[in-house]
């Protein structure tokens, strides 16, 4: 089957959404953590009306589902660590936190992708586009608040 035919519309916002955590990590990457964190604002947006468009369409499918995981990865899942990494001093164990948190973000999406029911164990990955960009603001007003990111991280470990 040829790929375009396996995208429905649906999928353009999921698209959107990996597309906007892409452009979070690359501006977080040039020193502009502030779009950074706007952009992974976008996400959620693009990640909340994905689904309900592909059902309003009954464009549900697997190849949506698994779309919709690996765009969440990116978006939820590594842009949040580059965020951090972007605005706070390098350390050995911050950059193993941040392996840990995106490789537990990849595992609970991949056992989401194989249970059987649509029920989330947990707080969805989501939460993470919303969480660390009112964390960014928060340290724009007191920036030592970027030293408790780490056990946040940690916490969204669980």
């Amino acid at each position: 089957m040829r790929m375009l035919e396996l995208i429905k519309f649906a999928d353009l916002f999921t698209i959107s959404n990996l597309a906007c955590g892409l452009l979070s990590i690359f501006l977080a990457t040039e020193g502009h953590p502030g779009w950074a964190s706007g952009f992974l604002l976008l996400a959620v947006l693009f990640d909340s009306l994905d689904g309900k468009i592909a059902a309003l369409l009954h464009q549900q499918n697997l190849f949506g589902k698994q779309l919709d995981s690996l765009a969440d990865l990116v978006s939820f899942g590594v842009a949040p660590a580059f965020l951090y990494f972007s605005i706070d001093s390098h350390h050995w164990l911050k950059t193993l936190i941040l392996i840990v948190f995106v490789t537990c973000g990849m595992l609970r999406l991949a056992r989401y992708n194989i249970s059987r029911t649509n029920a989330f164990e947990g707080v969805p990955i989501t939460v993470n586009g919303l969480l660390f960009p009112a964390l960014f603001l928060i340290s724009s007003f007191l920036p030592q608040s970027v030293n408790i990111w780490p056990a946040i991280f940690c916490c969204k470990v669980s």
